[in-house]
């Protein structure tokens, strides 16, 4: 069932106020490495595509919070391409400052945004760890675009709203709207 756009925007807002933080949505999005299913035992890692009205709703977890944040970069690259792990042409670093892990989240995924537009090339693979720092340091593996299969739009920012990047009982979860 859709909503009409004024009411879709007014639900979800009502929606996502009315939860506890730290956790999860609570419905099915699009299955991925976790064939949908919401992390239920400590060292789980996977990510998904939850509905939304206008844009692209993600959410991932893992152990710990670098791998929290590589399956969110993964579910990113998800929204627009599908990877059938070629080789990688090329390594770009990646990392993050030692500001928060929201903070860090955003940048990750907008130096994503920026290789794919600015480079013409797409991340497959992600490697992130924790740097000395408390910042996260690391490197994606690329290819050209022309090498994968594009299934969507590639995502022109993120944005905080319903941002969320923090540790749980059993790991760290993020969340992230991200505009199309």
């Amino acid at each position: 069932m859709r909503l009409a756009a004024g009411r879709s925007n007014l639900y979800f807002r009502l929606y996502s106020e009315s939860r506890a933080p730290g956790t999860l949505w609570g419905v099915e999005g699009t299955a991925s490495r976790s064939q949908g299913k919401a992390p239920t035992r400590p060292g789980g890692t996977g990510h998904r595509q939850l509905p939304h009205p206008a844009d692209c709703l993600l959410e991932a977890w893992g152990p710990d919070r670098a791998s929290c944040l590589t399956e969110t970069l993964l579910a990113l690259v998800e929204t627009f391409a599908e990877v059938r792990d070629p080789a990688a042409t090329e390594v770009l670093p990646l990392a993050a400052s030692e500001t928060g892990a929201e903070d860090a989240l955003v940048s990750l995924l907008e130096e994503v945004i920026y290789v794919v537009d600015a480079l013409g090339v797409v991340p497959v693979r992600f490697h992130l760890a924790e740097a000395e720092d408390g910042g996260l340091t690391g490197d994606m593996e690329v290819v050209p675009a022309s090498q994968v299969h594009l299934v969507g739009p590639v995502p022109k920012a993120v944005s905080y709203h319903a941002l969320q990047a923090a540790p749980t009982e059993g790991g760290w979860q993020c969340r992230v709207l991200v505009d199309v």
